[in-house]
């Protein structure tokens, strides 16, 4: 599953852009939204912003992530207790890192 996540833009540098969202901080191109500025919320996908959020818009999609966190228990897909969906197996094949 792929996520788009809402984080605000706090220094832009040329097609580069810090952003953050709940203390964690990152880096983004912003190629795909030239007229983002400092202090937009920018939907970011695998390191670019590919949409500019009003605040409201932004404020539902955090807070979805915060529910889905208290659901749960975070975004990783994989529930300790559930053995039956776990995803490693002894029978996997190998994978090669080159690839």
């Amino acid at each position: 599953m792929c996520l788009a996540v809402p984080m605000r833009i706090t220094a832009i540098d040329g097609p580069a852009a810090v952003i953050e969202a709940d203390g964690l901080v990152q880096h983004t191109n912003l190629m795909l939204v030239p007229d983002a500025k400092v202090g937009d919320f920018v939907l970011v996908h695998a390191g670019f912003a590919i949409a500019v959020l009003d605040d409201a818009e932004a404020a539902e999609r955090l807070d979805l992530f915060t529910e889905l966190a208290e659901l749960g228990g975070g975004l990783s897909g994989t529930d300790d207790d559930d053995d039956e969906h776990d995803s490693s197996s002894a029978s996997a094949p190998d994978h090669d890192p080159r690839i």
